[in-house]
C-alpha cells in the first residue's frame, strides 16, 4: 500500500501540503489539468470529499501541494507545526478501486520525553 508520511511545518499548518513528487502516480490523474479534488477518508471515518491537490509549475518537475480540504482538516484536527500526517492510498476489496486515506498524529511531551498520540 503507497503511503508517505510528512512532519507539518508552518507553511503546512496555515497554506498548503507540499506531496512528495514521486507519489503523484499514486494519485488521480491531473488530465492535463492543474487542481483535482477527490474524496479522502480519515481514520474517524470523517470523508472529506473535496481533497485536493494542485501542481505548481516552475523549476522544472512538478511541486504537488494538498489544498481545499487540507486546510480544513488541519483546522478540524487542531494540527500544529512538527505534528505528523499519514497520507495512504488502499484498495476497495469489491472492485481495486482506490480509497484515499488520511491519519494524524501529534507530539506529546511526556515528562520530558516525546511520543506520538495514535492516530486519529
Amino acid at each position: 500500500m503507497p503511503s508517505f508520511e510528512k512532519y507539518l511545518t508552518e507553511v503546512a499548518v496555515n497554506k498548503h501540503l507540499a506531496i512528495p513528487s514521486e507519489f503523484l502516480q499514486h494519485l488521480p490523474d491531473s488530465e492535463g489539468g492543474r487542481t483535482i479534488t477527490f474524496p479522502v477518508h480519515d481514520v474517524s471515518g470523517k470523508v472529506w470529499k473535496n481533497f485536493g491537490y494542485y501542481i505548481r509549475k516552475g523549476g522544472g518537475y512538478p511541486k504537488p501541494v494538498f489544498q481545499d480540504d487540507w486546510r480544513r482538516y488541519v483546522q478540524d484536527k487542531r494540527l500544529k507545526p512538527g505534528d505528523k500526517i499519514i497520507f495512504r492510498v488502499e484498495r476497495n476489496e469489491d472492485n481495486g478501486a482506490p480509497i484515499y486515506t488520511i491519519a494524524a498524529q501529534k507530539k506529546i511531551e511526556l515528562f520530558g520525553s516525546f511520543c506520538w498520540s495514535s492516530e486519529f
